[in-house]
């Protein structure tokens, strides 16, 4: 199955900061970005490695997904825009997410923060995640995975559900 089924192509541009914990237990984190509502998990092999979702305030019933990655390469900057596929798995169940690389960000060094994003989640894979303990992430196309030294991470999805419904607070009292 692919998740070109499951999620929408959508256009959004973000940068990134971290927030405050929604629920210290299950490390889902809440950021409010201008009108709009990031909520992210943490991934188990980089602190920097990030798994989330965006409320806009105009369109609080979507979810874009976004993924942020830490890179050392030099040469990240040729991933600007472009179209690449990581290969998910949520418990068992494996999709292709299509994304963008909307941002890089550098950090210190050598080190860039590389966000991938403008795809939407449909209900079926908001569903997925809602049911699923944990998402594993793997860049398997040797064109991106050349970038990052950690090319996989797991990212645990326990307390999802009530991040996005405060996601979808948040996002309702800045519409409008």
């Amino acid at each position: 199955m692919t998740i070109r089924k499951l999620v929408s192509v959508g256009v959004a541009s973000v940068v990134l900061s971290f927030g405050v914990q929604v629920n210290a237990s299950s490390g889902w984190e809440l950021e409010a970005i201008s009108k709009s509502t990031g909520y992210s998990v943490h991934g188990q092999k980089g602190s920097a490695n990030q798994f989330g979702l965006l409320k806009h305030s105009n369109t609080c019933g979507a979810d874009e997904l976004y993924i942020s990655w830490a890179s050392d390469s030099a040469n990240i900057w040729s991933l600007a825009g472009q179209k690449v596929s990581l290969a998910a798995d949520f418990d068992g169940v494996a999709l292709d997410i299509p994304l963008e690389v909307i941002s890089i960000r550098p950090l210190k060094g050598n080190q860039h923060q590389v966000i991938f994003g403008h795809s939407f989640a449909n209900p079926e894979l908001l569903a997925l995640m809602t049911a699923a303990g944990s998402v594993n992430l793997m860049m398997t196309s040797s064109d991106v995975a050349q970038y990052f030294t950690v090319t996989g991470d797991n990212f645990p999805l326990q307390g999802f559900a009530q991040a996005r419904s405060k996601a979808l607070t948040r996002c309702e009292s800045q519409s409008g």
